[in-house]
């Protein structure tokens, strides 16, 4: 059901020239992601990233709702470009994970991944302050968040705006490649964040596949390491 009237809005937070808010009704929490300016190729990136969103449905990506040209959001005197989208958001995690359990991680971000990319969606910024991981069943589940200045090579394929990168991954690399080297970036952060100081020999030569992908490595290939180096961490 499409959200038509809020019980509650509070400003969450400022990225840049992008404000967050936090917004909840009587069944469910959301996200507004406003905007004010009139540069239309940072317009371009919010109609981008509706009109891609908007039409996919994924367990892992925030549901979006609408987008209006002149919402007035708390704090602003005037109509604003505003996005409406599921609130994903979940306490983070007490324990520390292992390096099984990031592996296995990675290998569920990697599903989400290739769904975007099959769906023209080259996710550019990839970090792990836009993982949301949550337990599910005895394992986790994970969602990936924070979709402006993405690449959307289906619809855009010469955006006019800058595309947003979280690592400095090598511009020659095509898109799975691509992928690859973010993910390996990805796990060297997540590895220094839970403290740890030795990695398996499987996970070693992970990490050096990835930090310079051949052409003939895959997305799905890769994904298969991961799979590989989770379950021997379980044993």
């Amino acid at each position: 059901m499409v959200p038509t009237h809020f019980t509650s809005i509070e400003f969450f937070q400022k990225k840049k020239d992008i404000t967050l808010y936090r917004a909840a009704d009587e069944t469910q929490r959301y996200i507004l992601k406003s905007i004010i300016t009139k540069d239309t190729s940072v317009r371009q990136a919010f109609y981008d990233e509706y009109e891609t969103l908007s039409a996919l449905r994924h367990p892992s990506i925030p549901v979006y709702y609408w987008l209006r040209e002149d919402y007035q959001v708390p704090g602003q005197k005037s109509g604003t470009l505003t996005l409406c989208m599921e609130d994903c958001s979940q306490p983070a995690p007490v324990s520390l994970f292992s390096i099984g359990e990031l592996c296995r991680i990675l290998y569920k971000t990697t599903d989400i991944l290739s769904y975007l990319l099959e769906n023209g969606v080259l996710y550019t910024d990839l970090n792990p302050s836009n993982l949301i991981i949550s337990e599910a069943h005895g394992d986790y589940a994970v969602t990936l968040v924070d979709y402006t200045y993405c690449y959307y090579f289906l619809r855009n394929p010469y955006p006019a705006y800058p595309l947003r990168f979280s690592y400095n991954i090598s511009p020659q690399l095509k898109g799975q490649q691509f992928l690859i080297q973010a993910l390996t970036f990805l796990l060297y952060d997540l590895v220094e964040e839970n403290h740890i100081e030795q990695l398996p020999s499987p996970v070693y030569q992970l990490l050096e596949t990835g930090r310079n992908p051949s052409e003939e490595l895959s997305l799905h290939d890769f994904q298969e390491m991961l799979r590989h180096c989770g379950a021997q961490q379980r044993k």
